[in-house]
């Protein structure tokens, strides 16, 4: 019985398994965000509220401003038109994060077969006819073309566009890889769709589509190959290739300064494209940005080639092994979007962790491919020079054959170490760039969102309101609700034009309001039309002629729950931190335990939090908690166990929670009396951003003074011992280490002192410390008194104290000598006291604990750049 068996390709079969796998991973990952509502109306509410109306029939509607507009009035992208079909399907907001997903996973096979035809390109045109000279090549060549796909995936920019809600650009990724692909393998009327569909994605996509026309121009000039073996060849394909560009040229111009400004002008009240405004001193108009490129060219230089864009650039470069550069004509076709990036006035467009970079970086993974390609050939052929000078050879004798033989198979056996090196090469390039910034399972970026029984609730609320509903509701509530008619963000929808019927809000999770706003606007709902439908733990269901006025017990679950009363008044039973490592964003939560003789007249429950050095940075009154405007101190009643969050914070890198004393207060597990406050929990965030909580207590009895001095972060130098003498003879020993051996403009300097007296003594009295930071002898920052660990007062009665000082860095700084130096003085008097040796000697009257070197200031990362009050918190390395 005869017959053929199945051959299956082992590299098609990896990388599909690998794409299934990276679906499933960031699919997860995306849904998580959007359970765990990290999802917002801007843009995955407004985005799925447009596709959803297509869907139906209604272009791109949307009413996210309180009317009936379209999403032209910011972009054009008839793609969402185009994908809406899926919401045939299911239904659901999910479905476009899965569609995303897999837009950007399937890219990968374009890619990969892409490259498998670039390398038999390396082969001559007669080779490439006959089956065993292409073979050979592929086993070892194929799996390269592996290695490029396995990149492609790694990429963290792709990852971090796909966990950026949705958008529809991540689209353009497997379509503009389709059209590289078509034109190496001369599939025409693909190409054409592929370029149709680039130019459909949005409007700057279509200058992409039009470089792809003159890309297939410009390759079947060079390849003549093909389709182009013959002039009529030749002609078809510039006529189809000079077609789409024209059309994707005139494309850009309609969508760009024709549809656009024809909407934008109902909603920004300007009759153009609010984007333009995203370059700054380059100009707020097209035609200013372009002048500026022959007006100001230092000017444009300057912005490229500052720190933060040129390690965008190298980011690009990083995961594909920096082979893209062996092919910078490729590179070029993605210039239109590259330079709007790299030239942007918004930083998220030139950091790579938003969408922004999805359509770029396919680029680099193209020429990567191309690059490796080249590569290949270069190294070959040099391989098979030393083989083909043997044919020139004159007659030789058998043993002088036999050698030549043995050469010429030593330089073909050399083939395979040459693709393992260059494999090995372009993965551990791409995994570096995976475990510096990737956003999966082993990335730095990892940070899956948590999902609590709260979010799980929410379904309960969606459920009850009718499909055809207008409604209202908060921002991380919108994308949740967003697949109907009408929907907006709380409270537009409550006045006109607005026509919201139900209101769906969640007050513990983002709203874009303060919470006071938020109550004062729900209760001046129900003073009118409104009334209550549902509520439970900080969710809460309104609907217009709902005649329940009163909010559910239920409701206040997220401030309350009940316990048996504590032994005091009130007791702080916890202080812990709720951190999102991607912006820094930390919610201090602390749990109180209200007991019999609770009086909220006299007795408040408050926090601070502080530096090391005792400042404060936040009280309660700063910003209201939600629990603490829904269900406020004077409400508390005996056996109520009260849960109180703070709103987002960006805290620097170190900070302590700090009980502040009020009448009848305990703090667990240690009381607080004598009107003393209380370091109840301290943090300081680590190198890749994550919170690490700190001893309370770093130096007690039984502690040694090691424990204290070494640090999340600390310098490389060993620890710095000083003994100053007191007035009654007895010994002060210093020990100090500094949290960095740099400094930079605008940073500041971490000192961790630890000071040793006589056992259980108590810290001198009329002593002060002072720690200065002088810059060739001249003070620039200074921090003088008491040791202070979050708390100066009450000082430890144990013979050891901790000393965190920080000293700020002037903006001003330059290089110079910086020191830390460190003494103690008598303020009475202005008398210093002695530095002495271990016999005595008096030494000097300070001590310098550490000189630094001074550096430029670090490149602020994405979150730095956007929100500025997380660059206090930047890990630098």
């Amino acid at each position: 019985m005869g017959g053929t068996a199945l051959k299956i390709d082992p590299y098609r079969l990896i990388l599909f398994t690998l794409i299934l796998v990276y679906t499933w991973l960031f699919t997860g990952l995306a849904f998580a965000q959007h359970a765990g509502m990290r999802t917002h109306k801007a843009d995955l509410g407004q985005i799925a509220q447009a596709v959803w109306n297509s869907s139906r029939g209604r272009f791109v509607e949307m009413t996210d401003n309180g009317f009936v507009a379209t999403r032209m009035t910011d972009h054009v992208e008839p793609i969402l038109a185009l994908i809406s079909p899926i919401l045939w399907v299911w239904d659901d907001t999910r479905a476009l994060l899965l569609l995303q997903v897999v837009a950007v996973a399937i890219g990968a096979w374009p890619l990969y077969e892409l490259a498998r035809l670039l390398f038999v390109r390396t082969l001559t045109p007669a080779a490439r006819r006959h089956i065993w000279e292409v073979e050979p090549l592929r086993q070892l060549t194929d799996p390269l073309a592996l290695a490029v796909a396995i990149a492609y995936l790694l990429a963290p920019q792709l990852q971090s566009a796909l966990l950026t809600e949705f958008h529809a650009v991540p689209l353009a990724v497997p379509l503009i890889l389709w059209a590289l692909w078509a034109v190496e393998a001369q599939r025409w009327r693909q190409f054409a769709i592929a370029v149709v569909l680039v130019a459909a994605v949005k409007e700057e996509t279509a200058l992409l589509a039009a470089l792809l026309g003159l890309w297939a121009i410009w390759r079947v000039l060079v390849s003549r190959r093909g389709d182009a073996d013959s002039p009529q060849g030749v002609l078809r394909i510039t006529l189809l290739g000079a077609g789409l560009t024209l059309a994707a040229v005139a494309w850009f111009y309609v969508a760009t300064f024709v549809i656009v400004p024809a909407h934008a002008v109902e909603v920004y009240g300007v009759s153009e494209s609010t984007y333009f405004r995203r370059y700054g001193a380059l100009g707020d108009s097209p035609v200013d940005i372009l002048r500026s490129f022959f007006t100001q060219p230092g000017l444009v230089w300057q912005l490229a080639t500052e720190p933060a864009r040129l390690a965008y650039l190298r980011d690009l470069l990083t995961p594909f092994g920096w082979l893209a550069l062996l092919a910078p004509e490729v590179i070029l076709l993605g210039a239109p979007v590259l330079l709007a990036n790299q030239l942007s006035a918004y930083p998220a467009q030139y950091y790579g962790e938003f969408h922004y970079s999805a359509p770029v970086l396919v680029y680099f993974a193209a020429a990567a491919a191309l690059g490796l390609a080249r590569l290949w050939r270069w190294a070959a052929s040099r391989l098979n020079q030393g083989s083909a000078s043997f044919q020139h050879l004159p007659a030789a004798s058998a043993s002088t054959m036999a050698a030549m033989a043995l050469v010429q198979n030593s330089r073909t056996a050399l083939r395979p170490l040459l693709a393992l090196v260059l494999g090995v090469w372009l993965l551990g390039w791409a995994g570096g760039s995976y475990i510096a910034a990737g956003r999966g399972p082993g990335g730095a970026r990892y940070n899956p969102t948590p999902i609590t029984a709260h979010h799980r609730l929410l379904s309960r609320f969606t459920a009850q309101i009718p499909p055809d509903a207008a409604v209202t509701a908060t921002a991380a509530v919108h994308p949740h609700v967003s697949h109907r008619r009408s929907v907006y963000q709380f409270p537009i929808g409550l006045e006109p034009p607005g026509e919201a019927d139900w209101a769906l809000l969640d007050v513990t999770t983002a709203t874009d309001m303060a919470p006071g706003d938020v109550r004062t606007a729900v209760e001046s709902m129900l003073a009118g039309k409104w009334g209550v439908v549902d509520g439970a733990d900080g969710f809460l269901l309104l609907r217009k002629g709902a005649v329940e006025k009163q909010i559910p017990p239920a409701f206040y679950d997220f401030a309350r729950t009940r316990a048996n009363g504590g032994a005091a008044p009130l007791t702080l039973m916890e202080a812990a931190a709720a951190d999102w490592p991607r912006w820094r964003a930390t919610q201090i939560v602390t749990v109180w335990q209200v007991g019999a003789g609770y009086d909220a007249a006299t007795m408040s429950p408050s926090i601070e939090i502080r530096t090391p050095g005792g400042d404060t940075l936040y009280r309660f009154d700063d910003a209201m908690p939600p629990a603490l405007v829904w269900y406020p101190p004077e409400a508390w009643q005996a056996g109520d166990q009260v849960r109180v969050t703070t709103l987002p914070l960006y805290l620097p890198r170190s900070f302590g929670v700090v009980a502040e004393w009020t009448p009848g207060l305990a703090v667990l597990p240690v009381g607080v009396g004598n009107e003393q406050a209380q370091l109840v929990a301290a943090f300081q965030r680590g190198t890749q951003q994550q919170l690490v909580r700190l001893d309370t207590m770093p130096i007690d009895s039984a502690q040694e003074l090691g424990a204290w001095l070494t640090g999340v972060q600390a310098s490389s130098a060993a620890p710095f011992s000083a003994r100053f003498r007191l007035e009654s003879g007895e010994s002060l020993i210093l020990t100090a280490k500094l949290g960095s051996d740099a400094i930079w403009p605008g940073g500041t300097v971490d000192a961790r002192l630890a000071w040793q007296g006589g056992d259980n003594s108590i810290w001198p009295p009329g002593v002060i410390a002072f720690v200065h930071l002088r810059q060739a002898a001249v003070n620039q920052s200074q921090q003088d008194g008491l040791p202070r660990y979050f708390v100066i007062d009450p000082l430890p009665t144990v013979g050891k104290w901790a000393d965190w000082r920080q000293l700020d860095v002037p903006l001003a700084s330059e290089p110079d000598v910086w020191q830390v130096v460190v003494g103690l003085y008598d303020p009475v008097q202005g008398t210093r006291l002695p530095v002495v040796d271990v016999a005595g000697n008096v030494i000097g009257e300070e001590a310098v604990v550490g000189t630094l070197v001074w550096r430029e200031a670090p490149v602020p990362d994405q979150s730095c750049a956007l929100i500025p009050a997380t660059c206090a918190s930047q890990a630098v390395e």
